[in-house]
């Protein structure tokens, strides 16, 4: 998939190995849904951020980039460089409204266990 020149040109600011990160997820059907400055990159860096959570590599650190796992409603993940000036996100996991049915059920089992084992005594 090739990107926007604007959105190329800004890539291209980015470390090869984050580069490369992004070109693989490009090439595994992922797509960019913007690039640019902005909290968690410092205003000398840039953050990009993924349409989907990457599939092409690992979840975690290793010797050339930072992995941070994150639970927010902002993002789900985070890879960045070294200096921490580059960062590539991964977009929030889908909020799924709890099943209340099901927790008032399982309380309700719960507590008749218990009901249960204090009659025996």
């Amino acid at each position: 998939m090739n990107l926007p020149p604007d959105q190329a040109k800004a890539l291209a600011s980015f470390p090869p190995a984050l580069r490369d990160l992004v070109h693989a997820e490009l090439a595994a059907g992922n797509s960019v849904v913007s690039i640019g400055p902005g909290h968690p990159a410092p205003w000398t860096g840039a953050l990009l951020r993924l349409a989907k959570s990457v599939t092409t590599r690992p979840r975690q650190s290793d010797a050339v980039l930072t992995f941070y796992p994150r639970e927010s409603a902002d993002r789900s993940g985070e890879f960045t460089d070294r200096d921490k000036t580059f960062w590539v996100l991964e977009p929030p996991v889908p909020y799924v409204e709890p099943d209340m049915n099901a927790i008032r059920e399982e309380l309700a089992a719960r507590e008749r266990a218990s009901n249960a084992v204090r009659r025996d005594k």
